[in-house]
């Protein structure tokens, strides 16, 4: 009988082992894991310094307050539970406005057309564009304009926003060449005096 109770212990002991083994390895490796989705997004692009800055309603230098992870996330689904949009609300603080109306930058929220979502697969991080997120602390140049909702959002995708302390490496992204030419032509240009 005791014989029996032993190995009974040793079976309960084995299989809670392999429960635990088994759970831990699902949130470390599958459920924390972050999987990148790129997707291709109808926007209206500016080649040059001169025209994104025309077309932007509103120019800022500032920084995002928060960290990636802590800010709003916008996600909406189809009726079929589909993906429709994501979106990120970053908080700017802004340290100065090169056009635009002043009053629209107390308490300025940023929609940014990226986002991160949790899956039973892990998470999700969804681009527009190759578009990278602001990071907290780093201090960029910023081109908005208002979107169907009211709400200001990076125009130009990834050659909207340029960060101009040189802290966030990813800020290049994938068209850099583009992307640096356009930065070049604005900080010549009278645009940023």
């Amino acid at each position: 009988m005791l014989m029996l109770l032993k190995k009974r212990s040793t079976i309960i002991s084995l299989i809670l082992a392999v429960i635990f083994a088994a759970s831990s390895y699902y949130y470390f490796a599958i459920y924390n894991s972050v999987r990148d989705l790129y997707v291709s997004s109808d926007y209206i692009g500016y080649p040059t310094g001169k025209a994104l800055f025309s077309n932007a309603e509103l120019v800022v230098v500032g920084s995002p307050l928060k960290d990636f992870e802590d800010r709003e996330l916008h996600l909406s689904r189809f009726s079929n539970g589909a993906l429709e949009d994501i979106a990120t609300f970053t908080e700017i603080d802004v340290e100065k406005v090169i056009k635009g109306p002043e009053e629209d930058t107390t308490n300025l929220k940023v929609y940014e057309p990226i986002g991160v979502y949790q899956t039973f697969k892990g998470k999700e991080r969804i681009a527009f564009e190759g578009y990278t997120a602001m990071k907290k602390g780093s201090k960029y140049l910023i081109f908005l304009s208002k979107n169907t909702y009211g709400q200001y959002s990076v125009i130009n995708m990834q050659s909207g926003k340029f960060n101009m302390d040189g802290t966030d490496h990813e800020d290049m992204g994938e068209d850099s060449h583009n992307k640096q030419r356009i930065f070049a032509e604005l900080k010549s240009s009278e645009y940023l005096q």
